[in-house]
């Protein structure tokens, strides 16, 4: 079995011997990967040809990998990282089916296999996704798009939560999450002054929910997505139960959609916890993609 490694070097829960165990259950003839810390360094022990690309040290160089490897007639390709790792890979639209391990922060994408499969009984499934497309860049989501001041990340070894626009430019700095105007436009309008939007594919699993609220009701009547403005920044890792009550009660306005969403805000969108950009009140277009990745799980 010929297959492809991916590696995020930069994912908050890289683990080597997590990788070989998962790579060992697989038993591949021969390992193609990126050079040095992309997969090269981690796979000595396996027969390894090096894919060699171009060192960005961002998202550019995973997806110039997961590109090469797809061309490489492979019977799949295996991603280590977090899921902006994943949503990147599957940017570069490969037909090679993939499996996803997750080593990141949150570690919650609808592409994710976890780690203690068993390689006899994995099944391929065609996963949706949402299409951003603002300013000229297209970005997916598999989680959710993210209109927010704040993302999560893992810095030295502790799950914190950073200044969204910075970190577009690769620095980690710890920030409070700030409230922001936004616009949003689906179906009808909502706008107002807002911790988080957020838009999501739904989910089965919010029926028969109706703790769940509007995002239930959608999904009761087999909405697509759903959009959900929340009052407060809920994109955060220092609350505390007295922080979290003194805040409540937590609103949140939702609206359902099946093809496409509109947003206005003067804020970070992000795509699966990677910001994209600030958004200075440029409109960003969100979209529904049916069966957009193929992946393995059980």
């Amino acid at each position: 079995m010929k297959i492809g490694i991916i590696v995020n070097p930069k994912a908050g829960g890289i683990d080597r011997a997590k990788m070989l165990e998962v790579v060992d259950k697989i038993k591949p003839d021969i390992i193609y990967t990126g050079q040095e810390d992309l997969g090269e360094i981690y796979f000595k022990n396996f027969s390894v040809k090096t894919v060699f690309i171009n060192r960005t040290y961002d998202r550019e160089e995973t997806i110039e990998l997961a590109k090469k490897l797809d061309n490489l007639d492979l019977d799949l390709i295996i991603v280590f990282g977090g899921d902006g790792t994943m949503a990147d890979v599957a940017l570069a639209k490969p037909k090679t089916k993939l499996l996803c391990i997750g080593m990141g922060t949150t570690n919650v994408s609808p592409l994710l296999c976890p780690i203690n499969f068993e390689f006899d009984e994995l099944r391929e499934f065609e996963v949706d996704g949402l299409m951003l497309k603002v300013d000229g860049l297209e970005r997916v989501a598999f989680n959710d798009v993210v209109v927010g001041s704040t993302v999560l990340a893992t810095v030295n070894g502790r799950k914190v939560q950073i200044d969204a626009e910075k970190f577009i430019n690769g620095i980690k700095v710890f920030a409070m999450p700030r409230k922001f105007y936004a616009v949003v436009e689906a179906n009808k309008r909502i706008e107002g002054t807002f911790g988080n939007v957020f838009v999501a594919l739904n989910d089965k699993r919010f029926l028969g929910k109706g703790i769940a609220g509007g995002a239930s009701i959608s999904a009761f009547l087999n909405f697509k997505a759903v959009v959900a403005c929340v009052n407060e920044p809920i994109v955060v890792s220092t609350y505390t139960k007295e922080d979290l009550i003194r805040l409540e009660p937590i609103e949140t306005k939702t609206m359902s959609f099946d093809d496409k969403v509109f947003i206005k805000a003067n804020e970070v969108i992000s795509c699966d916890g990677n910001p994209v950009k600030k958004l200075n009140n440029d409109l960003a277009e969100v979209s529904v993609v049916e069966n957009f990745v193929k992946v393995l799980k059980p």
